[in-house]
């Protein structure tokens, strides 16, 4: 329990200053100048670019939210972070003799926590007349915490010493679980317009992903009965549940370990449409030079996707562990030394079944990926506005998997060539309001989608932050310098 309540405030802390991606960085993604970075909503979107050549050189950002922990206002303040001397501010917990930077919010809601890190590499984006071709890279860290009950979420971070929740018996039948997982992807996109007529057009496409798994652990409980007696003692009446391992580490010394970079590997893909209505009927285009290629404007497009389906199998330092409607009674909990990671896991399987081996249940697992559908609405209001509406809509297609957070986001932007402003509104798992703002100067972004984070409006409970660099080369950007060659046009590649 000891190590247990130090976990979600580290996540809250590594989140800020480790790079990543957040939520779903509606500055990069949305835009009609977004080109690879469309692709993380929909892989249909990549033909909506104004651009026939999008590279992109790094992208990153940092997302992290929860509903349990939450830093005063009056404690906050974002500089903090870049200041290695500052000590923040602490508080005794009322129940014991240690002091805390966060408190924790006293109701009784299931609680959640959702860490987003990830790097973009190198990728690049072409358009062909219907085709369009991307390659993307990405490093990716994702933690998910879902549905834990507010009083082992309690005893978790303050500790069995929480008097308030003692000598109560806790029947908890709701299933909740977390994961966390780190991988590198590799991924190719195709899109195609598969109709295109009058004032329509709809285009279809693809993203197939190789998974290189480099972490992953979870664990999932379907029923825990339990009491906590006292500071060191927990009377467990019925666990029902599973959790799984695969780390770089050898769990008999706690160093880092492994004769290979990754522990697992496995397929992603997202696939999607997209509805256009167009400005000015479709007419099929016929060029010798890609550059060539006109941009279609639009009144309004609509386009839906799943997006992040697939998982790894670890296979590779990996251990399962399965409780089946086992009891147990601990004493002393809180004065268990432990020594290794193996034998954190013996100990478990030896409290529940009474011996060291009965609880391991397999030397791979698979993790999900958060996966979620994805829906878009894109309405043109004039020459430079837009206005966007998105939905994100987690859709767990196994018990095991990174369960990702929904959200509904309204996003004005004004957009030009040289200049992007978008400035989302967003409903966070339908329960946290949010306002950010994103910039682009050219083939630079930042942004983020909670504004909040970086001042102390209100109490600190989550931070978003990304940025992106890209070289891109516009629809028609070769017309007036090439007025021979556009006029004598050669072909149509369908």
């Amino acid at each position: 329990m000891r190590l247990l309540r130090y976990i979600l405030p580290a996540l809250l802390c590594f989140s800020v200053n480790g790079p990543g991606e957040a939520q779903s960085m509606y500055g990069t993604v949305l835009g009609n100048y977004a080109g690879t970075n469309s692709i993380q909503v929909n892989p249909s979107a990549l033909q909506n670019s104004k651009t026939w050549l999008d590279i992109q050189f790094i992208g990153a950002g940092a997302f992290v939210q929860n509903n349990l922990l939450y830093q005063k206002r009056n404690d906050y303040k974002f500089s903090h972070f870049f200041q290695s001397s500052y000590e923040w501010p602490t508080h005794s917990e009322g129940y014991g003799t240690e002091v805390r930077i966060f408190y924790s919010y006293d109701n009784h809601r299931p609680k959640s926590a959702f860490v987003n890190l990830r790097v973009d590499g190198p990728g690049a984006m072409l358009i062909w007349g219907k085709h369009a071709f991307a390659l993307t890279t990405a490093i990716r860290n994702v933690v998910s915490v879902h549905n834990m009950p507010y009083e082992l979420a309690n005893f978790t971070y303050l500790g069995l010493n929480y008097r308030p929740q003692q000598k109560i018996n806790y029947n908890d039948t709701r299933p909740f679980g977390g994961a966390q997982m780190a991988w590198a992807e590799i991924g190719l996109t195709y899109s195609y317009e598969v109709y295109g007529r009058g004032f329509n057009r709809i285009n279809a496409g693809l993203s197939v992903k190789k998974l290189f798994g480099y972490a992953g652990a979870y664990s999932n409980v379907e029923n825990m009965n339990y009491t906590v007696i006292d500071d060191s003692t927990v009377d467990i009446k019925n666990l029902k549940g599973e959790m799984g391992l695969s780390m770089p580490v050898d769990y008999q010394t706690n160093e880092l370990a492994g004769s290979t970079a990754f522990r697992g590997g496995g397929f992603g893909f997202d696939l999607g449409v997209t509805y256009t209505r167009l400005v000015k009927p479709h007419q099929e285009q016929y060029f010798n030079r890609l550059c060539a290629q006109r941009y279609e404007d639009y009144l309004y497009r609509v386009g839906v996707a799943l997006i992040d389906v697939g998982g790894i199998q670890f296979k590779t330092n990996a251990q399962k562990l399965v409780f089946d409607n086992r009891a147990s009674y601990w004493d002393q909990i809180t004065r268990i030394k432990f020594r290794n990671i193996q034998q954190v896991l013996d100990t478990l399987s030896y409290k529940f079944y009474g011996d060291n081996t009965s609880a391991f249940a397999a030397n791979k697992f698979t993790i999900w990926l958060p996966s979620a559908l994805s829906v878009q609405f894109d309405y043109h209001l004039s020459k430079f506005a837009y206005i966007n509406a998105s939905l994100i809509y987690p859709v767990a297609f196994a018990k095991t998997t990174i369960y990702r957070p929904a959200e509904l986001t309204i996003t004005p932007r004004y957009e030009a060539r040289w200049l992007e402003v978008s400035l989302p509104v967003s409903l966070y798992d339908w329960y946290l309001p949010r306002v950010g703002i994103a910039l682009r100067a050219y083939g630079f972004t930042i942004g983020c989608d909670k504004l909040g984070g970086f001042f102390n409006f209100n109490d600190f409970t989550g931070i978003d932050v990304y940025f992106s660099i890209k070289y891109f080369l516009d629809k028609g950007s070769c017309r007036e310098k090439n007025k021979a060659h556009c006029g004598n046009l050669e072909f149509s590649p369908g």
